[in-house]
């Protein structure tokens, strides 16, 4: 069995050869057709230019034959060689051999098929080892000729003729520049044209929000009229400038590719880079407020401007697209924001004005979008004060303030800083209130709270304390002001001066009043002569009764005032109490007559002529009396203002007197001490001259008993006490000491004294006597007997003459007569009571009784209405016998005083004041009980004229 196992492995060796041969022959015919087709495809695309997309297809196609080819020629017959599939069977290769060796014939063939029968002998086995050596030594492998592959070589002739007939022709490297194009078909390449499309753009690099410019140069033989640009499958005209052809990208339009068209020719493919920008899709700012401001947390949304108070915490936050980091740039220097889950974050606290900018960056672009925002920082004021002081009229030792203080944000203490003007380190605080708010007001009465010293100006101020609080509290000050604390007689001389200014006002507005009066005198006299009442009239009398009305409400604030600035007085001055009660009774007549001037204006445009006049005479009764009521106040204040001047005067020259004296006592002594008496001196006889001078002004001047030669001695002994002290020297320093003190003492001896003679000047009254005052009372009550007594007479001729109509004038003369002699009555009595307080105004209103009865009797005589005149000449008695009562208790308290031993007017006499105020309403109701109506209320004149009528009828 040997040599049958020699002859299967020559059968293989014949197949592997075979096998070798088809290889050969395989990449023979791969070749051929390889080139050929490629030849083909080549010159389809040179003759075509295809596009990318076509290009991709022809090498798809050729691609996929060349595969198929290497598949059919090479691939298969290598997995024959190699048995990977199954090739030719030994029975195959048997019959081929025989083929080829006719000695063989079907010999091999049959010494396979006795191999392959399964009932084997030993004789069979011997056949086949026989005829397998027969077969051994026959060449298997030269059966296979590889020179019949020779025709298959001649093949490739053919694709080498086309190649040289390329390159021939000359287009050998078109040929294998289409083979590139093809190959390489995801590239554009430019079909050869009679012009080139040159790109001018550097780069085609664009950012995702901006506009992207594409210019061409078409350079060539010729130069095409238009060119197009096309983006996928949208073809736009270009705008042409000679040979230069330009369009503008919009950042809208969302292209990547493109190319040029012009007549048919095309550019290559060109490829846009676009850049993402990145963007803030998202601004918001916390705010954060002090905590003392009381606000709540804000927050602000696309924008970086606001105004925000000083202290305040910003928080920004910030989202975007395409960012990868956010930075901020100020004065202050950059700030990098802090990234959390796509979101960007910085805080700050701010305490000025912060102009800032916020920008992008991403991997492409740096700081690309810078936004400029500006943060103003209202910076906490400090608060604000305004203080108004005013100084007490009555008390000059109270100052009142009124203040108001403000803030932006918020108050917090008020406080007083006081202090000796001369002695700031001295200063002392106190806390007036704790304010919540903006804006408060405080009120504050100095010295009210806090010790002081009396002597002393003070100098003070407020201060405000805000709530801010990154500082503790800002503090403002007020204006300092100043007031003094004025000792008793300091005190005194302060109020003198407010009674002296009050009096001179008062004294401008009795004036005044005189010329109301006279007017008002005017007015009635031209209501008798007219017969009716025109319109000019009463605008005339209507600007009369509101000027009066004005004139009523001045003096109501004077007496008022006046009242109010003697309530500091000595409290054992009679003088004083009765001035206080006149001016409260003079205080509510100037309310009762303005009530009237009112009323009797809204009746002007109503009442007929008769019963205005009536009231317009009744209003002149009043003026007349009020015009004295006011002169008598007027001198009486004045009295008392030169009196008390006389003891304030008389307190200051014994203080003066007093350091004068203790001064000389002195071991040691200075000039200062001495020239600031010679200065207070001299201060003193400037004042003791503004005395004199106003004592001179009243009706009867009070006696100063002070003679200038005694101020000039105590000033010659203050000067020579000065002049000794200056020009001692260190020899004589003991003689010239002593002969200065007893200059000294001399000085104050002598101040003494006429301190003693003011006071007792003061003390007297000025030295008015009341038993003169009583002497002169008992004169006019003489005298008004006499009138009373002749009134009546002359009442009693007037009733009895109703039929003896010839006595009509004798009787008008006789009243005549009466009212001169009570005149003189009058005219005594009002220079009484210029210095005897207790006349009040009660004498002055019976006097103008007297008057205008009178002067209503005359003219009812006149015109021969006799019962008319008699019942006028009725109420004059009535109130002459009421004066009479009046001025007899008046005497009579005055002689009783006198009885007492309090002989001196002034500050002497004690009289009860309710007494006589009790009489003169009991006078008053005796005169309404007898049909006397009362002043001031319209009805007494309208009861007489009635009462005439009746009487006459």
């Amino acid at each position: 069995m040997t040599s049958y196992h020699s002859v299967l492995k020559k059968l293989e060796g014949f197949t592997k050869k075979f096998y070798l041969r088809e290889l050969i022959k395989g990449a023979l015919l791969f070749a051929t057709l390889g080139i050929l087709f490629w030849v083909a495809i080549t010159s389809l695309e040179f003759m075509l230019w295809l596009d990318a997309k076509w290009r991709l297809g022809l090498f798809s196609v050729f691609m996929a034959v060349e595969l198929f080819l290497l598949y059919r020629f090479i691939i298969v017959p290598l997995f024959f060689i190699f048995k990977i599939r199954r090739g030719l069977s030994n029975r195959e290769a048997s019959t081929l051999i025989g083929k080829h060796f006719p000695e063989v014939e079907d010999k091999l063939y049959n010494l396979l098929d006795l191999a392959d029968n399964p009932g084997k002998s030993e004789l069979l086995e011997a056949s086949i080892e026989q005829r397998s050596k027969k077969l051994g030594k026959v060449p298997f492998r030269e059966a296979i000729d590889f020179g019949q592959n020779r025709k298959y070589a001649g093949y490739l002739i053919v694709p080498a003729l086309l190649i040289l007939l390329f390159w021939l022709t000359g287009n050998i490297d078109s040929l294998f520049e289409s083979h590139k194009r093809v190959v390489n078909y995801d590239l554009a390449y430019e079909r050869p044209a009679p012009f080139s499309f040159d790109l001018l753009n550097s780069e085609l690099r664009v950012l995702d929000n901006e506009s992207l410019p594409i210019e061409f140069i078409i350079d060539g033989e010729w130069v095409p009229e238009n060119a197009s640009i096309v983006f996928s499958d949208e073809s736009l005209l270009m705008r042409r400038n000679g040979n230069r052809f330009s369009y503008v990208i919009q950042p809208s339009a969302n292209y990547t590719e493109f190319h040029v068209t012009a007549n048919g020719w095309r550019s290559k493919p060109y490829k846009i880079e676009r850049i993402s920008t990145p963007a803030i899709t998202d601004f918001q700012m916390k705010l954060q407020f002090p905590k003392y401001l009381n606000k709540k947390d804000e927050r602000i949304i696309g924008t970086g401007n606001t105004v925000v108070p000083e202290g305040t915490i910003i928080g920004w936050k910030i989202g975007g697209a395409s960012v990868d980091s956010i930075v901020m740039r100020s004065n202050e220097g950059i700030d990098v924001f802090e990234k959390s889950e796509e979101r960007f974050f910085l805080t700050k606290q701010l305490f000025k004005d912060f102009d800032y900018a916020v920008s992008t960056s991403n991997a492409n672009i740096k700081d690309y979008e810078s936004l400029e925002y500006a943060l103003e920082v209202v910076k906490d004021a400090s608060p604000k004060i305004k203080v108004e002081q005013q100084q007490d009229s009555i008390n000059p030792n109270q100052s009142f303030y009124r203040g108001q203080v403000s803030d932006d944000h918020g108050l917090k203490q008020v406080w007083l800083v006081y202090y000796p003007r001369e002695k700031k380190d001295l200063k002392r605080r106190l806390l007036l209130e704790s304010p919540r708010g903006n804006l408060h007001q405080f009120y504050y009465t100095f010295p009210s709270g806090i010790e002081v010293e009396e002597g002393l100006t003070y100098s003070l101020y407020f201060e405000v304390v805000d709530n801010d609080g990154l500082r503790g509290g800002k503090i403002t000050r007020s204006n300092v002001f100043n007031s003094q604390i004025f000792d008793y007689n300091q005190l005194k001389k302060k109020e003198l001066e407010v009674q002296n200014n009050l009096v001179r006002k008062l004294d401008m507005s009795i004036d005044d009043f005189k010329k109301q009066k006279e007017l008002l005198t005017k007015i009635n006299e031209q209501q008798k002569e007219s017969n009716g009442l025109n319109f000019e009239e009463k605008n005339r009398i209507k600007d009369f009764l509101q000027k009066q009305k004005d004139q009523e409400s001045l003096m109501e604030k004077f007496s008022k005032r006046l009242k109010e600035s003697l309530k500091n007085g000595p409290e054992d001055s009679e003088l004083k109490k009765l001035l206080q009660e006149r001016l409260e009774r003079q205080e509510l007549e100037a309310k009762k007559n303005e009530r009237l001037l009112e009323e009797l204006n809204k009746l002007a445009d109503k009442i007929d002529k008769e019963e205005l006049k009536k009231r317009l005479e009744e209003l002149g009764k009043k003026q007349n009396a009020k015009s004295k009521n006011l002169e008598q106040i007027l001198e009486l204040t004045k009295r008392y203002y030169v009196t008390e001047k006389m003891a304030q005067l008389s307190n200051e020259l014994a203080k003066l007197a007093q350091e004068q004296k203790v001064l000389s006592e002195k071991n040691e002594q200075g000039t200062e001490d001495q020239k600031k008496l010679n200065n207070d001196f001299k201060e003193f006889s400037g004042e003791l001259d503004e005395l004199r001078k106003d004592n001179k002004e009243l009706k009867k001047p009070l006696e100063i008993d002070i003679d200038e030669q005694d101020e000039r001695s105590v000033k010659e002994d203050q000067n020579k006490a000065l002049e000794l002290l200056e020009n001692t020297q260190n020899e004589e320093e003991t003689k010239g000491n002593e002969d200065a003190k007893k200059r000294q003492n001399s000085a104050g001896q002598k101040m003494q004294e006429m301190s003693d003679s003011l006071k007792q000047s003061a003390a007297s009254g000025g030295g008015s006597s009341d038993t003169e005052d009583a002497e002169m009372l008992r004169q006019i009550l003489d005298n008004l007997v006499t009138f009373s007594f002749k009134q009546e007479q002359l009442f009693e001729s007037v009733e009895q003459s109703d039929v003896d109509v010839s006595r009509f004038g004798k009787m008008v003369r006789d009243q005549k007569e009466l009212r001169g002699l009570f005149e003189h009555v009058d005219d005594s009595l009002f220079s009484l009571s210029l210095r005897r307080a207790e006349l009040s105004e009660f004498v002055n209103t019976q006097i103008e009784e007297v008057y205008y009865n009178i002067d209503k009797t005359l003219e009812s005589l006149s015109e021969n209405q006799v019962f008319q005149g008699a019942s006028y000449q009725q109420y004059v008695m009535n109130a002459t016998n009421a004066l009479s009562d009046f001025l007899a208790n008046i005497l009579e308290n005055m002689q009783q005083s006198m009885q007492s031993g309090k002989g001196k007017g002034g500050g002497g006499p004690e009289f009860q004041l309710p007494d006589i105020i009790k009489g003169q309403e009991g006078l008053q109701e005796r005169m309404n009980g007898s049909g006397q109506g009362k002043l001031g209320q319209g009805k007494e004149g309208e009861r007489g004229d009635n009462g005439g009528e009746k009487d006459s009828n």
